[in-house]
């Protein structure tokens, strides 16, 4: 497989949204805001590590200090 391929399972993106009643093998696109049929190319693809993870989800919903949990 081609380096400049990717899956959209392993996207950033990817949302499988088991409660909008999504076909099995359709995945919902948090960037393109749309329901997607996970393709071997994607243009707005981003690997979904740990830590892209996490900071992607410090973009949408910020982030809370250690002191602020009282």
């Amino acid at each position: 497989m081609n380096k400049d391929q990717y899956l959209c399972y392993s996207c950033l993106f990817s949302d499988k949204r088991p409660e909008a009643g999504v076909n099995e093998g359709l995945i919902y696109c948090q960037k393109k805001r749309l329901v997607v049929r996970p393709k071997s190319h994607c243009e707005v693809y981003v690997k979904a590590t740990a830590q892209n993870r996490e900071s992607y989800n410090a973009s949408i919903y910020g982030t809370i200090a250690a002191g602020e949990f009282e």
